[in-house]
């Protein structure tokens, strides 16, 4: 579920360069969430502005969807 939403984000994104990042960013999250130790990504040349909404809206949908996966579980 948050697969499929982060990647139509990332994907829907019109810069390349916001894209690229938004998609590591991604990546990033994903190995957080199989418990893997992994560098966060950094901005490139994505200005920072961007990049900080980029990780706003990714890590609040990540967050979103793992407190409804601990809901449903309970």
């Amino acid at each position: 579920m948050f697969t499929q939403a982060a990647e139509q984000y990332c994907l829907g994104l019109s810069n390349s360069a916001m894209r690229s990042y938004a998609l590591k960013y991604l990546t990033f999250l994903q190995a957080r969430a199989q418990g893997e130790d992994q560098e966060e990504p950094k901005n490139g040349r994505t200005c920072s502005f961007d990049c900080v909404l980029i990780r706003s809206y990714l890590t609040t949908l990540y967050r979103d969807v793992l407190e409804n996966r601990s809901e449903r579980a309970a």
